[in-house]
């Protein structure tokens, strides 16, 4: 079912007219009910400060402060009020609650009022008519009997819009929860704190401090409403859960541990997360299986596959057998009986009912793991779960040979343009041999072999989320794969959430977000759909039964153009690294020196994020949590030769060396010890993301002072480490390719025919269609149509400045003619009866 394409496009002309025919009496391949699903992980703040609804960050006092904070006991997002002088909060780490809760917060008072503040995640969200649920545990000590006032209190005048008063608090510990209400003209404001409150002497101590506002379906400890109703209307069949590389963890110690995660909140020890903060897991398996019943999702269950992010894993044999244990307890407590060992922890957990599961995935993006033990752990594994349970189908992260999975994980992560045109990836066809090409097949698929979950993928421009042009790569690509249905069952955009607040370099917090490109944005107060968002919900809620044949074809545009010669400035950065700097020169091919970066030049350079600090002749980017780049020199150099030298500090990986750098997003740059300092590999960054090259196995030492070289002769550039040639690989020529996409599904149902068609290109375009095979086609029609600027996204304030339009119109026929907007998703759904074949 491929759709024909004939065209040959100039960068910017584009033929005025082209023509679509839908086969609409020859159905193609069925598309699974499973086909449109959701994936994220703890990244971005997805699940704490995102869709876990609790609003106090470091509820149980354990995450790491920053490098550069200040000393004391004080723990990160908690700070000290009190009316006088002598009051004093700290630590204490006697007498915990549980285990689990190995820190308390100890509040000594000095005769007047005092209390414990919590800044949230960026804030406090306060509304007005609003119910709150507090809930901590209390104790007093050296004569503390009062009773601790919790309040939520405004930044601007430390007003207190809401408050309630516990009971007398013992000396020993008890859990208490009370109830706050704000009035009618409480200030609608995210500048709050939470607090509590004690007075007189004596010390209280706190721990498990929670707070949360109305949540979805009023579930006590549930999930945040706006991003419920957001993810609700993409019309999710499956999410994948939970992750991504959070699956792995960067240790073993810090993995996704399961069972750590079940049972009551006190029982959670929580643990550091592979994106540079702590995971307090309140968001644990019991939500992860909430998150599925409230949106009718099914779970599609990733399991630790014994590799972990630093690199480490354990072989086949008995070593591994204990993590294919825990996987196959783990299918238990999400599927098996009330009655079972693990089905009775669930229902202990609040589900007595067991969720249907029918796919389990074993590991993640195992390509990472150069050992080449996943085969035998990937056996190990599938041939556990397949003697306990027959009939789930079992996806492989990456290539193996000893068992044959049902499904592959494919990944793609390109820029809108790469993702467009390489919407036919899976289509019929001789596409050369069948190959591994890090992260998902390349070639000629076997329509009778395992089929492909295409479990990570998106167009990355636009940040933190995705603008039109994203949107409309996205939209193409998923109408590619919706087409090739015969072996695609599932898909999932990824990342799904995104805090999008900035740093607060007044409190030394860091931003909230990781990961460049996410579908969905928010701060403490709203969530907003980005135009990507928009488009994957249009096509969601546009799901056919079946694909339905369909060839676009279009004039001869003008003719083709040369690309211009590359060029562009240099530049330094990294990746969550701190790394220093320092003997910048730039050298042309005559030996002109275009570049000596001294302090002035340093000083000059065009800053991405980050706090780089320059000091006479070396700049040091500071930061271990940030992607942040420099860049110098003029977009106008063509072939140049790059000298520096680097040293890594601290951090995840190594090195970013730019060149050809147009802007921040529009570059070519040499990764050194990148993908968490596993390879070194040469990326094509223009509005996307692709490694071209052959990787190397170079990976970067901390402390040491590297000689590092970039050679760049028109599109060809050679990459030396301390003289050795380490990176080699050729600029993609930027073509303009395809602009127009088209594809069609037809709904038994209502007995529609729902054309999809995708127009990229600067002018609009007059589209013949023509439904082939048609007994009757009924006037009364909608359009629904996604336009804008290319560069157009949406934000807290303007969260609807790319959406989707319907247009009711009346002249639908067997042919009908329309015009596509420039930059636009446009679905047609028209009424029509089949003809008989």
């Amino acid at each position: 079912m491929a759709i024909v394409l004939a065209l040959a496009l100039a960068p910017f002309a584009f033929a005025a007219s082209a023509t679509i025919d839908v086969e609409v009496n020859k159905p193609g391949a069925p598309i699974a009910p499973t086909f449109y699903g959701l994936m994220t992980e703890e990244i971005n703040h997805s699940y704490d400060g995102g869709l876990f609804a609790e609003l106090i960050q470091n509820r149980t006092f354990q995450d790491p402060k920053p490098k550069d904070a200040a000393a004391g006991d004080v723990p990160i997002h908690w700070s000290l009020v009190q009316e006088g002088s002598d009051a004093k909060l700290a630590v204490d780490r006697s007498d915990p609650v549980t285990p689990a809760l190995p820190l308390s917060l100890r509040l000594d008072l000095a005769g007047n009022r005092a209390g414990a503040a919590n800044d949230g995640y960026w804030g406090i969200p306060v509304r007005p008519r609003t119910k709150y649920v507090a809930s901590f545990y209390a104790k007093g000590s050296k004569g503390f009997t009062g009773p601790v006032t919790a309040a939520i209190v405004t930044d601007d005048g430390g007003v207190t819009v809401a408050r309630a008063d516990s009971p007398a608090v013992s000396n020993e510990w008890k859990k208490y929860t009370l109830d706050l209400q704000t009035d009618d003209d409480a200030p609608t404001t995210a500048k709050a704190k939470f607090v509590l409150f004690a007075s007189g002497k004596g010390a209280v101590s706190f721990s498990l401090v929670s707070l949360f506002p109305p949540t979805y379906m009023d579930t006590p400890s549930g999930l945040r409403p706006d991003l419920m109703k957001l993810m609700s209307d993409l019309h999710p069949a499956f999410i994948r859960l939970p992750g991504g590389n959070y699956v792995e963890g960067s240790t073993f110690e810090t993995r996704f541990n399961w069972k750590q995660m079940i049972g009551p909140a006190e029982q959670r020890p929580g643990h550091m997360g592979c994106w540079s903060y702590r995971s307090s897991d309140g968001f644990g398996m019991p939500q992860y299986l909430l998150w599925c019943r409230q949106l009718h999702a099914e779970p599609v269950l990733a399991l630790f596959a014994g590799y972990v992010l630093n690199r480490d894993h354990v072989d086949a044999g008995a070593k591994m057998q204990p993590y294919v244990d825990e996987a196959v307890e783990e299918i238990e407590y999400v599927s098996g009986p009330a009655d079972s060992t693990w089905g009775r922890r669930r229902a202990e957990d609040g589900f007595p009912e067991p969720f249907a599961l029918h796919y389990v995935e074993i590991g993640n993006e195992d390509w990472f793991d150069r050992s080449g033990s996943y085969d035998g752990r990937f056996t190990q594994m599938f041939d556990a779960i397949r003697a306990r349970y027959p009939k789930l189908k079992i996806i492989a992260t990456a290539p193996v040979k000893n068992r044959t999975p049902d499904l592959y994980d494919d990944h793609y992560y390109r820029s809108a343009v790469a993702m467009a045109n390489d919407s036919g990836h899976y289509d019929p066809g001789d596409h050369g041999p069948l190959r591994f090409a890090g992260g998902h097949f390349n070639g000629t698929f076997d329509r009778t072999g395992p089929q492909y979950f295409i479990g990570e993928w998106a167009s990355e421009e636009g940040r933190p989320t995705p603008d039109l042009n994203a949107a409309l790569g996205d939209a193409a690509w998923l109408m590619g794969l919706e087409r090739n249905a015969d072996i695609i069952p599932m898909e999932c955009y990824a990342p799904l959430l995104v805090n999008v607040n900035e740093a607060d370099s007044a409190r030394g917090y860091p931003k909230a977000w990781q990961w460049g490109t996410n579908l969905i944005g928010y701060d403490a107060m709203s969530a907003f759909g980005s135009p990507s968002y928009y488009a994957q919900a249009m096509l969601g809620q546009n799901k056919g039964d079946v694909v339905l044949p369909t060839k676009l074809s279009m004039a001869e545009p003008a003719t083709n153009t040369a690309p211009p010669p590359p060029h562009g400035a240099i530049g330094i950065g990294s990746w969550h690294t701190d790394a220093e700097y320092k003997d910048i020169v730039v050298t042309s091919a005559d030996g002109t020196r275009l570049l000596d970066a001294d302090a002035a030049a340093l000083s000059a350079a065009n800053f991405m994020h980050g706090k780089w600090k320059v000091d006479g002749n070396t700049v040091r980017s500071g930061s271990t949590t940030a992607e942040t780049w420099a860049i110098l020199g003029d977009p106008k150099w063509t072939d140049y030769t790059i000298t520096l030298k680097a040293r890594k500090i601290a951090g995840d990986e190594g090195f970013l060396v730019l060149y050809h750098a147009i802007d921040g997003d529009d570059l070519m740059w040499w990764n050194i010890g990148g993908w968490r300092n596993t390879k070194t590999q040469i990326e094509d960054r223009h509005g996307g993301s692709r490694a071209i090259g052959q990787p190397s196995s170079f990976v970067v030492q901390p402390d040491k002072w590297y000689d590092l070289r970039v050679e760049i002769k028109d599109r060809h550039a050679r990459c030396f480490i301390d003289d050795k040639l380490v990176s080699e690989a050729d600029e993609p020529v930027t073509q303009p390719g395809r602009r127009l996409f088209a594809s069609a599904v037809y709904v038994n149902a209502s007995q529609e025919v729902i054309v999809k068609i995708v127009n990229m290109a600067d002018e609009p375009v007059t589209a013949a269609i023509k439904l082939r095979g048609v007994a009757e086609v009924k006037p009364q029609a909608v359009a629904i149509v996604l336009s804008g600027a290319p560069k157009d996204v949406n934000t807290v304030q303007q969260p609807t400045k790319v959406a989707p339009k319907r247009e009711p119109f009346t002249t639908a026929a067997a042919s009908i003619e329309r015009t596509l907007a420039p930059h636009s998703l446009t679905l047609l759904r028209l009424t029509a009866t089949p003809a008989a074949p």
